[in-house]
């Protein structure tokens, strides 16, 4: 009776151990869960090499005197739309330099990184208080990109104009799901502090909105694994894309004997 257990027990431990192997033998810090993955910041934070455009929606006239498009310290003033004005405003580009800072015109060096986009407008607007009455920006981030991979008819990037999209809005604006080779899962893959964690969800399940509303930030990635016929289908292709030159080769160099041997016979 006691042997019976001990062996239940080893064997119990075997399969755990197996299990876990398993799990992480493409990689250590992969962690795999299929329920939940853990939130990102709600608010995006600035971080180094980040790409700005920052709107003046008053006193334009104070800061870019000279109008037009106006190159600052390697950063640039181009003309853009103010948003239901219907007023043409020019749009200061900066890039966050490896120390956090941007440069703006007429007001210096400014500490950007770890702030929110409205955050940084309102360090800007504090800059400008001196040269502006009643100072007002906005700042947007230019470089923010999730990743869509896999069954669906659009893949590739798509850049966020908000700090966060939704499953369902990134899988419309890569056109939806190509059904007709899609598996049964969608997978959210983030990776965060050198961890990548990975979630997986049923795709008959993102008509549920606490599936579809799930947020998704910028360098996630959205992967919509094939089927595994679709798969065969695409390997068969290669295969007979690769034997049908073969094939021609051989039955050309077939009639060429078959004509030789005719002639030699003649």
């Amino acid at each position: 009776m006691h042997l019976t257990f001990l062996l239940i027990v080893v064997c119990f431990q075997v399969l755990a151990q197996k299990s876990a192997s398993d799990t992480l033998k493409t990689n250590n810090r992969i962690i795999t869960n299929r329920f939940v993955i853990p939130e990102d910041t709600v608010v995006y934070r600035i971080k180094v090499n980040d790409r700005l455009q920052i709107k003046s929606l008053n006193a334009l006239e104070i800061i870019y005197p000279q109008g037009g498009n106006l190159a600052v310290n390697g950063s640039n003033m181009t003309n853009g739309q103010v948003g239901g004005m219907g007023n043409i405003a020019p749009v200061y580009s900066a890039m966050v330099d490896r120390r956090g800072f941007i440069i703006l015109p007429q007001a210096g060096r400014l500490k950007v990184t770890g702030l929110s986009r409205a955050e940084a407008a309102t360090e800007i607007e504090k800059k400008y208080q001196d040269l502006i009455t009643n100072p007002v920006f906005e700042v947007e981030i230019t470089n923010l990109r999730i990743r869509v991979l896999g069954a669906v008819l659009k893949q590739g990037v798509i850049t966020l104009n908000e700090d966060k999209l939704t499953l369902g809005e990134v899988i419309a604006l890569s056109g939806g799901i190509d059904f007709s080779t899609a598996a049964n899962t969608i997978k959210l893959i983030r990776t965060r502090y050198g961890i990548q964690q990975e979630v997986v969800y049923d795709i008959r399940n993102l008509s549920d909105p606490s599936v579809s509303n799930i947020p998704v930030y910028d360098d996630d990635y959205v992967f919509i694994p094939p089927s595994s016929s679709s798969i065969r289908v695409i390997k068969n292709q290669k295969i007979s894309s690769v034997l049908q030159p073969i094939a021609l080769t051989l039955n050309a160099f077939a009639i060429i004997i078959g004509l030789y041997l005719t002639i030699s016979r003649n």
